[in-house]
Parts: structure tokens; sequence; C-alpha cells
């Protein structure tokens, strides 16, 4: 086993070691798919536990001799963010799990935020409140690629949102292990913006923002963001759609 553990939380340390063994028999559920989020009770504290996907073989050598494991960077990166001033659920821990070949079982430890929601919830806000939010929402943006942050996976469900009692927007990043850490130029700023597969309304809010805040043409901005936007989601139609034919071929093959 090797691990590491925020400070604040090293007296909590035997009930953190505790969490693969309580994993799968305990717990909230709160997503399952490729990997696994759930919320467990760590010395009276609500935390989140990440279950990373067993990896194939040649992760399992690789995140052992080449590069740090999902679960390590994302623990160092919500650390860094921290450093930063940048909002993610606070980083407790990692735990990593290997056998002769190389790493097998990984957990993302965080502490759980409660009533809030991804930007999806946003969409069930009246339109003036949405674009209220997403304008806020480009603000957080453009603040933390200002500190030389280019976060790949910018979708609608790895950004918490809450909007507090004075009507001020709070925004929290997850699922940070393949951030870079680098120079955000204007344009890959908005390419990253254009990820959110958003209706054009929303676009336009968002491109009048992001010039506002970079002193750039308005008209200019929206127009580059719709054709961002535009490629973007043609580019996952087109994965979505050879993922799907790999599928319905080994189904066919295999079955």
């Amino acid at each position: 086993m090797e691990y590491q553990i925020n400070p604040k939380y090293a007296y909590l340390e035997k009930e953190i070691l505790s969490v693969p063994i309580r994993f799968d028999k305990e717990g909230e559920l709160i997503y399952k798919g490729r990997n696994i989020l759930k919320v467990l009770n760590i010395g009276g504290i609500r935390m989140c536990i990440k279950s990373f996907k067993y990896p194939h073989i040649i992760n399992k050598v690789a995140y052992t001799y080449f590069r740090k494991s999902k679960a390590e960077r994302s623990y160092l990166y919500a650390n860094r963010f921290v450093e930063l001033g940048i909002g993610t659920p606070e980083p407790v821990a990692y735990i990593l799990f290997r056998d002769k070949v190389g790493l097998t079982y990984s957990y993302y430890i965080s502490l759980q935020l409660d009533d809030v929601s991804t930007l999806r919830g946003l969409f069930l806000l009246p339109k003036e409140e949405q674009i209220e939010a997403f304008r806020a929402f480009t603000r957080f943006t453009y603040d933390f690629q200002q500190k030389g942050v280019y976060f790949i996976d910018h979708s609608l469900g790895n950004t918490l949102v809450k909007k507090d009692d004075d009507g001020v927007y709070h925004f929290w990043l997850v699922d940070l292990n393949r951030t870079q850490f680098e120079v955000v130029s204007s344009w890959k700023g908005l390419k990253n913006l254009s990820m959110l597969e958003l209706p054009e309304f929303l676009l336009q809010t968002i491109g009048e923002e992001y010039a506002l805040l970079n002193h750039e043409d308005k008209e200019e901005m929206v127009k580059r963001l719709i054709l961002l936007t535009k490629a973007h989601n043609e580019h996952v139609k087109r994965k979505s759609f050879i993922r799907n034919t790999r599928r319905m071929i080994k189904r066919r093959l295999f079955s």
C-alpha cells in the first residue's frame, strides 16, 4: 500500500486507511460508471471517495513506473488548486495498491460538498438566471486560466456550483487528474469553454463575458466560440459513433 494524507487530517489516519476495506460494503453511492463515487463518514466527517477503474495491463505498468496514477494526480493537483485559490473540494488523501505487475486499486479522498449541483442543474433555472450564472462561471474559468491552469475535462458534470444567500455563485472543479499547468492563451481558453456543449444563447453570454475580460471584440469572440463549439460537438459525435460501432461489432463477433 502507498498513501499520502493531508496533514490536516493526519489524526484520522487509521480511519482513512480503512476506506478500501469499507468501500464495497458501506457508504452512499453517488455515481457508478467507469469509476465509482461514494460518500463515507470518516471520523464524523462526510468524505467523497473515488475508486478508480482497475487498470488494464499497460496502465498497470505505466502508472507504476512512468507516470503518477490518477488518484495521486488528483490529490496533488487539488492541493495545487488550493494553493492557487481555485475552488475544488478539499483534498484529504490518496491510497494505492500494487501487485507484482503494477497498480491495481486506487482511491482519491476529498471532503464531500453537500447542497451543490453540477452545471447541468443550472438548466432548471429561468433563462435570465442561467445567463447570470454562466457569466459568473465564465469569470471563474477566466480566473483559473490566468493562474496557468488548463482544465482539460471542462464539462458540465465536472464543475459544482452553489449560489449563496447573498446571490454570489461559487464554483468547484472536480475530476482534476488530466489538468495541465501552463500559460493559457485567449484562443486556447476559449477552446476550453467550447467543450461545454451549450445552447447558442449561453455561448453568446460566455463569449461576450470572455471578450470583456480579455478586452477583445465581443462579436468576434462569440463567433469564434460558436464555431469552436460546433467543431467540438462534431468531434464528440464521431467518437461516439466509432465507439458504438466497435461495441456492436464485438457483440456480434463474440455473442
